[in-house]
């Protein structure tokens, strides 16, 4: 007795890769350097920073604070509150 074939789908099929966290690195290892959205968001991070020690926080608290600021409003729009 011989097995009977079913028919394969002839729909091609594609592996699913996972899609990165991150899309682009925020450090190039080639050059040392922070890359794109990194470096604008390292300069904000500072100068809220230095406008907190310009009002007489310690350095630690100011940068604690600037952090805390800077993640509640990531995009800087309205929806930020």
């Amino acid at each position: 007795m011989s097995k009977k074939k079913t028919a394969k789908s002839t729909r091609k099929t594609t592996p699913r890769f996972p899609r990165s966290k991150k899309a682009a690195p925020r450090y190039n290892p080639q050059t040392g350097k922070l890359t794109g959205r990194a470096i604008k968001a390292q300069e904000r991070l500072d100068a809220l920073t230095q406008k907190y020690q310009a009002e007489g926080m310690a350095a630690q608290d100011a940068r604690q604070r600037a952090r805390e600021e800077l993640r509640s409003n990531p995009r800087r729009d309205w929806r930020g509150g």
